[in-house]
């Protein structure tokens, strides 16, 4: 049986205003288990435009090239230096990587392309706007859990709501 964790890095989806939990556990994975971190910003207003013959997409969705003045270029303007300061605190490796697509399916399609060893996501964000967005278009967690073979490591949001446990 193969290990359940490769030796691949730490894949975390990034969001502006995200819960930093988030981020520093991902960060806290990376350095216990010794490899770096990959940060994936999925820009909301982006969809896949380039598949090959087959219906893969193709290396440029993983990477995609920014116009300096849309929202995605702010977002990681934004995102960079969290992830730097997150990262270089623990003394771990780290790379941003902004895709384009489905969210749950483009930290998918980056998780089998540079072989990660997990994906952490976090919960949704809280609010009445979150709710509808994740009715229409589906819980990433859940889009995770069922596609991917990659283990999927969700951190809940603390101030959500109180445990249903005593």
């Amino acid at each position: 049986m193969e290990p359940l964790f490769s030796t691949g890095a730490v894949l975390v989806g990034l969001l502006p205003e995200q819960d930093p939990a988030v981020l520093a556990c991902a960060v806290s994975l990376a350095r216990a288990t010794g490899v770096s971190v990959m940060a994936g910003y999925v820009d909301p207003g982006s969809y896949l435009i380039e598949w090959d013959p087959s219906g893969n997409p193709m290396g440029r969705s993983l990477n995609r090239a920014l116009d300096p003045e849309d929202e995605a270029a702010s977002a990681v303007r934004e995102l960079e230096p969290i992830l730097r300061t997150a990262a270089q605190s623990q003394g771990v490796e780290y790379s941003l990587r902004v895709l384009g697509g489905d969210p749950a399916m483009a930290l998918g399609r980056l998780a089998l392309a540079a072989s990660a060893s997990v994906i952490v996501v976090g919960a949704r964000r809280p609010g009445l706007l979150a709710g509808v967005n994740e009715v229409l278009t589906g819980s990433v967690v859940r889009k995770l859990l069922a596609t991917q073979h990659v283990p999927v490591l969700a951190i809940p949001r603390v101030d959500a709501h109180p445990p249903l446990h005593g």
